[in-house]
């Protein structure tokens, strides 16, 4: 497993890229900005997230692209394949904590459930802030990093 070069636009070829944390740090924390955004994003998932959750999770934002100062991380917990009591406790645990995670980690936080919005496809197009910074279409697709 391994995250692909970023392509001349900045961002991650389209599709969802396998890796490992130990991949995400070495690929993306060039600056101490950076360096800080990740570790609170590895305190929240192993404080919080991991000892209830350990589902597979996508990760993107302008994290994984060409920024230089991200505002934070996003964080998709993908309970697709989870029983369904634990997808209800993924449901009420961002319900309940998705406002102070953000504050307290710098992650923005959502869940991944099968029949609902599907955030890890919507998560696959750059959207209108980044496609106005790149000059590109909002639906332009671009990769997204899933971590088993």
């Amino acid at each position: 497993m391994s995250i692909p070069q970023l392509q001349q636009n900045g961002l991650l070829p389209s599709g969802v890229h396998d890796c490992t944390i130990e991949d995400i740090r070495t690929t993306f924390t060039w600056n101490q900005h950076r360096q800080q955004l990740f570790d609170s994003f590895v305190n929240f998932l192993k404080t919080e997230l991991r000892p209830l959750f350990p589902d597979p999770i996508y990760f993107d934002g302008s994290f994984v692209t060409d920024k230089v100062t991200p505002d934070d991380t996003d964080v998709v917990l993908d309970l697709t394949n989870a029983p369904d009591e634990r997808k209800w406790r993924g449901l009420q645990f961002m319900k309940e904590h998705q406002t102070r995670i953000r504050s307290d980690y710098g992650v923005h936080f959502w869940v991944n459930l099968p029949g609902n919005s599907d955030f890890a496809e919507f998560f696959q197009y750059v959207g209108v802030k980044t496609a106005r910074a790149k000059g590109l279409h909002p639906l332009h697709y671009k990769g997204i990093l899933r971590v088993a």
